[in-house]
């Protein structure tokens, strides 16, 4: 019995890198598709942004020393036999010394070794987990491009997931940039992902690469970007047909003519939808996950290295290799006569089974029922074919060109159900802008939401009501912060402390916060820095006046204290 683990990694707010404008909303909207379609069960996906909460008192902050911590949990603890396990990371990628390192939000491009977490380092952590099936996702960053002067980012990545058979997707070709657009608030590459995954292009390797090999150039094209070209790295070749993403929740018809999920099980999943909605708030989601496997309880089946059931092989599994051969003869000309039954009555018609008088009276009516005219079709194709960019917009006019079908038509109903979806859809975009702290986006997203159908409409009134005093609360936080920052002069250590009492006014819970906790740290960082570089010229005394400034609930303070008892000996 297996299940589906995320680690998903966005950040922002980078403390010595240019800040990213989309990375978190990338590892965002990552964690809400997979859980909504019901892929991945809530508490087996880890989230860590620069403004995920803490889960059970440890801290998800994307630091490197969370990220490593983390990382070892699941790898050594949570992670079971078969589990199918995705990463994904969004952020900055750079090259130290021949070796591909990622950044967490703390990482120091002056001293990559020690504040980076190499790509190896987590290769072979994901290798020596027990998971069946892993995926690695990276959408990295890499403005610069050339650390040590010899290759590329990226290309020791490709040989590392070459040699160890982990397969790998990276968002762009080694020498290539991996770009951000405003339009779709996410990287090229992981909007391209995301509305991948949306229609149903992930479920093996082959079809994701497909999908992206094609899309994500045809993306930087549209949005005027130099060509970026996503990486696939699959070996062997074999595994390119391994199930990487399960099945949503089955679906059944009622007696009443609507459609209902079974309740029972999900798809692929190692636990009920029942018990993984009763899993107690107060319990470590990991811990949780891993209590639901074992109360959900084994059923006679064997699993694959991808995390799909098989039958057990009951009388053995030498039976079937003695008796393979016959049997596939016995397939392949009984296939054969099939088909060639079939080619007959293509061939001389319906009137050789048929009499005229059993035949469809009209030219829409077919034996089995109705058949869907034409132009209907073409409609509902033309607006699933639109949802191109992952944007709200786009649902939008997939839903009006869907609304022309009226009741009585052959596709009404169909089209009646893709209409929730997308809106639903349209509003999970919404959801996702919120969790990322853009309110004023999501209400924006939200505000598309059609009338009809009225549950989902009600529920987009609903968060705009709860978004709208948040979103006005943030534009008051980042006036703040806006002024906290022209408060900085250079060289002047007391003018980082008015900034930080100016930031220290945002209450914590509030929207930016977090934004105003890491500037915090970044300022007081500078201010160490500051406190370091008059001790270079010699000037204790005022190295040890600025290092005394550094506020005692930052990373910088221990630092300091340690460098303001060695110049007192000095």
């Amino acid at each position: 019995m297996s299940n589906q683990w995320l680690i998903t990694i966005g950040i922002n707010q980078y403390q010595h890198f240019q800040p990213l404008n989309y990375a978190q909303a990338d590892a965002q909207g990552l964690w809400n598709l997979v859980v909504s379609r019901g892929s991945f069960l809530p508490d087996r996906c880890l989230l860590l942004t620069d403004t995920s909460p803490f889960i059970e008192g440890q801290s998800t902050y994307p630091s490197g020393t969370n990220l490593k911590q983390w990382l070892d949990h699941l790898c050594q603890q949570a992670i079971k036999e078969d589990d199918l396990v995705w990463f994904f990371f969004s952020g900055y990628g750079v090259k130290w010394e021949g070796q591909d390192y990622l950044m967490p939000i703390d990482g120091n491009p002056a001293d990559v070794n020690a504040t980076g977490i190499s790509v190896k380092e987590i290769y072979e952590k994901l290798k020596g987990s027990k998971a069946g099936t892993v995926l690695v996702l990276l959408d990295m960053n890499h403005q610069q491009e050339y650390q040590d002067g010899s290759t590329v980012v990226g290309n020791q990545t490709v040989e590392l997931a070459r040699e160890m058979e982990i397969p790998t997707v990276l968002s762009c070709q080694p020498g290539q940039f991996s770009y951000e657009v405003g339009e779709l608030q996410h990287g090229l590459f992981s909007a391209a992902l995301l509305e991948g995954l949306r229609s149903g292009a992930g479920l093996t390797l082959a079809n994701l690469k497909r999908y992206l090999s094609e899309r994500v150039p045809e993306s930087s094209q549209n949005h005027s970007r130099p060509l970026q070209e996503p990486v696939f790295v699959v070996n062997p070749p074999g595994k390119s047909h391994q199930v990487i993403l399960p099945e949503q929740p089955v679906f059944v018809g009622s007696s009443n003519g609507e459609w209902s999920p079974v309740t029972a099980q999900l798809v692929g999943s190692g636990a009920s939808v029942t018990s993984a909605v009763a899993t107690s708030s107060a319990e470590n989601p990991f811990q949780a996950a891993l209590r639901n496997q074992q109360e959900a309880g084994a059923t006679p089946t064997a699993s694959t290295n991808n995390g799909q059931p098989k039958p057990v092989n009951v009388a053995g599994e030498d039976d079937d290799e003695d008796n393979g051969s016959l049997w596939q003869q016995i397939l392949l000309w009984g296939g054969g006569l099939l088909l060639l039954l079939l080619l007959i009555l293509t061939t001389f018609g319906r009137n050789f089974l048929f009499p005229a008088g059993e035949q469809a009276e009209g030219p829409g009516d077919s034996i089995t029922g109705t058949v869907t005219s034409p132009d209907r079709l073409t409609a509902l194709d033309k607006a699933k074919v639109g949802l191109r960019n992952n944007q709200a917009n786009s649902y939008v006019e997939a839903i009006k060109q869907v609304s022309q079908i009226k009741s009585g038509d052959p596709l009404y109903r169909e089209a009646q159900t893709a209409m929730e979806r997308w809106s639903r859809n349209i509003l999970d975009i919404a959801q996702g802008r919120a969790n990322t702290g853009n309110y004023r986006g999501a209400i924006a997203a939200a505000s598309l939401v059609p009338q009809d159908p009225q549950p989902v409409f009600t529920d987009a009134e609903r968060l705009i009501r709860q978004w709208t005093p948040l979103a006005k609360k943030q534009q008051a936080n980042q006036a703040v912060l806006s002024t906290a920052k022209g408060l900085i002069r250079p060289n002047s250590a007391s003018s980082y402390i008015q900034a930080i009492n100016m930031a220290r006014k945002i209450p914590q819970g509030d929207p930016g916060y977090a934004q105003a906790q890491a500037l915090i740290n970044q300022w007081s960082q500078s201010i160490l820095n500051l406190a370091k570089q008059r001790a270079n010229q010699g000037n204790f005394v005022l190295a040890i006046q600025a290092a005394n400034l550094v506020p005692a609930d930052t990373p910088a303070y221990k630092e300091a204290q340690q460098a303001i008892a060695q110049w007192q000996n000095r």
